[in-house]
């Protein structure tokens, strides 16, 4: 059986968002015959083997060691590859460089141009088409896989249950794997005093650190919200959200995917390309959290675009012509069909 190599980043700061896009391209592999093996550092091996959806063989290999590109050398002599992927913010260009020389097509993920992408076959990012110089500038011999074609979902979005929005009933927040700005309880402590009534879902991941400070604020909050931890089936989570608060990343894929009226919450730069464009197509707004983030302010919009109705029935409409579904495919056909 061919394999497909993914060395990733995984930590309490990074979260698990590129965890989670490679995951997306497994399975798409899986579901041809591919096995698929990454190579993770200690604190992801938890997280992997907790998901109902994993595929793939777990490697423990702490990012950018020699050892670790010593056990990424010996997997390839052992088995047949199709390529490597890499994804990740703070992998060291020597370390990528010895990882390119391998001897195999190497696709790199970003949506930073990172340095690393010299050293790349194949470079991907949903959101950087307008990028195409610059990529062609670091690297002029990569094949590019730009915009929306390229979108990676997980397979339960990629036939997602359609539920109009007259059936979604509940507000839902959520910051990803791990919150690393830790906004979960103070948004949800603001949204509480303008939406008393509403029926909200905080979704947190396995990286999340604040689960006793957000217990015991449930415990004398009047209002009904439901927790849901380490939750996993995201797609029937977005698909009955008649609102969602998330943080900006690749989960906006997964959100207009699910025709899920969004406000996306900003707070890195190489977030924001994506997000205006996620903008223009009119399924959702954005929050520049950037240098800080005004919880009483943010908690006013979500208030007003919730009593909308005419708003949030247009985003939901404009998210119909804006969602792309075969992206994870058709990078997956580039990879296979790379000839250097």
């Amino acid at each position: 059986m061919s394999e497909l190599l993914f060395v990733v980043e995984v930590s309490s700061e990074s979260g698990i968002g590129h965890l989670m896009r490679c995951l997306a391209l497994a399975q798409a592999a899986q579901e041809r015959g591919i096995n698929s093996v990454f190579f993770v550092p200690a604190f992801a091996q938890r997280i992997c083997k907790s998901r109902h959806d994993w595929c793939g063989t777990i490697v423990v290999a702490e990012q950018n060691s020699s050892t670790s590109l010593s056990l990424i050398e010996q997997r390839l002599q052992k088995k047949r590859s199709l390529g490597i992927v890499v994804d990740g913010y703070h992998f060291d260009q020597a370390f990528i460089e010895r990882v390119s020389q391998l001897g195999f097509p190497l696709l790199v993920l970003d949506d930073v141009k990172s340095p690393i992408c010299q050293y790349a076959n194949l470079i991907t990012n949903p959101a950087g088409v307008d990028w195409k110089s610059d990529y062609q500038s670091i690297n002029p011999h990569a094949t590019l896989c730009l915009g929306p074609r390229y979108r990676l979902l997980r397979r339960s979005f990629r036939q997602p249950p359609a539920l109009p929005l007259s059936r979604r009933h509940c507000l839902t927040i959520s910051f990803g794997g791990s919150d690393p700005k830790h906004f979960t309880l103070p948004v949800l402590s603001a949204v509480v005093k303008y939406l008393q009534d509403v029926p909200i879902r905080v979704v947190t991941g396995p990286g999340f650190t604040q689960q006793a400070e957000l217990g015991e604020f449930l415990t004398y909050c009047d209002a009904p919200v439901q927790h849901i931890h380490n939750g996993q089936d995201m797609a029937d989570i977005w698909v009955n959200s008649r609102l969602t608060i998330a943080a900006a990343g690749g989960s906006q894929f997964e959100l207009v995917a699910c025709s899920s009226p969004s406000v996306l919450v900003v707070v890195a730069d190489n977030q924001v390309s994506a997000t205006t464009q996620a903008v223009e197509q009119g399924w959702c707004e954005w929050w520049d959290a950037r240098q800080a983030l005004n919880v009483d302010l943010l908690a006013q919009k979500i208030s007003n675009l919730w009593n909308d109705e005419k708003q949030l029935s247009q985003m939901y409409a404009r998210s119909e012509h804006a969602s792309y579904l075969a992206g994870t495919d058709n990078l997956l056909d580039a990879l296979i069909c790379y000839e250097a």
